[in-house]
């Protein structure tokens, strides 16, 4: 049985609960009947502009128009959680060094940085620990390596599966779109140009499919760069940190 963190059972219950508000919504737009003329018999010239819903657009853009769907809330899902995450995985690794730096310390140091926040004073706290508990220096930063890397892969969880959206998607709308466009030219080759609005729609709605796989790409891109970024910039402070840190110890160690 697959096993959902309550960060991601959230993101995906606001990802749901938000699609289906805006079909809803534009579904009920749709339906809408535009307002008479107040003044006057309507023209007979005139042509009523008849709107798409969403499922309309959804049922004629075929396949794989829904399967663009089912990328959207997968991805947005994916940029909820990694944002919750990182929100709180930042923290002030210099304020961090310097209350351990006025620590007399092991125990004082620890009892420092007891309550500071992120990945940055959970690897802290663990490595203080580990020179309290009487390893040695070469001995605390191999297992300051083995704190890194299992922080990294936290701070790496569902980035590929981001980044495997940002160059699927599009690929998926462009062959809706072929597939659409073929389709339409079919219908033509068959019963040729007696009616060119059966072209033009055929065409817009295999269009469709490139819109929405660059409607999941654009936002999936700019999430997973800002999602890198911020992990790029924790451990670089983190790595700063932990150097300092390793110094203040190897000292205490030699006294």
């Amino acid at each position: 049985m697959l096993f959902l963190s309550p960060r991601l059972l959230l993101a995906i219950t606001l990802t749901a609960g938000a699609v289906l508000f805006f079909e809803g919504t534009t579904s009920v737009l749709a339906q809408e009947a535009p307002p008479a003329a107040a003044d006057g018999a309507a023209k007979p010239e005139e042509k009523t502009v008849k709107t798409t819903s969403m499922w309309d657009m959804i049922r004629h853009g075929g396949p794989s128009l829904v399967v663009l769907v089912i990328c959207s809330i997968a991805s947005a899902t994916l940029i909820i959680e990694r944002f919750m995450y990182y929100r709180k995985a930042g923290g002030d690794t210099e304020d961090m060094v310097n209350k351990i730096k006025q620590a007399g310390t092991m125990s004082e140091a620890l009892a420092a940085i007891e309550h500071a926040p992120g990945i940055s004073g959970r690897v802290m706290r663990s490595t203080i620990q580990a020179a309290r508990d009487g390893y040695s220096p070469d001995q605390i930063e191999t297992l300051v390596q083995g704190y890194v890397t299992k922080e990294l892969i936290n701070m790496e969880k569902f980035l590929p599966q981001l980044d495997t959206f940002v160059t699927m998607c599009p690929l998926i709308g462009l062959a809706g779109t072929t597939m659409g466009m073929i389709k339409s030219f079919s219908i033509v080759a068959a019963v040729g140009m007696s009616d060119p609005t059966k072209l033009a729609g055929g065409i817009s709605e295999a269009l469709v499919n490139t819109a929405a796989g660059l409607i999941v790409a654009i936002p999936s891109l700019f999430a997973y760069n800002w999602f890198t970024g911020k992990k790029e910039t924790i451990l670089m402070e983190m790595e700063s940190g932990l150097a300092e840190l390793m110094v203040i110890i190897k000292s205490s160690a030699s006294n």
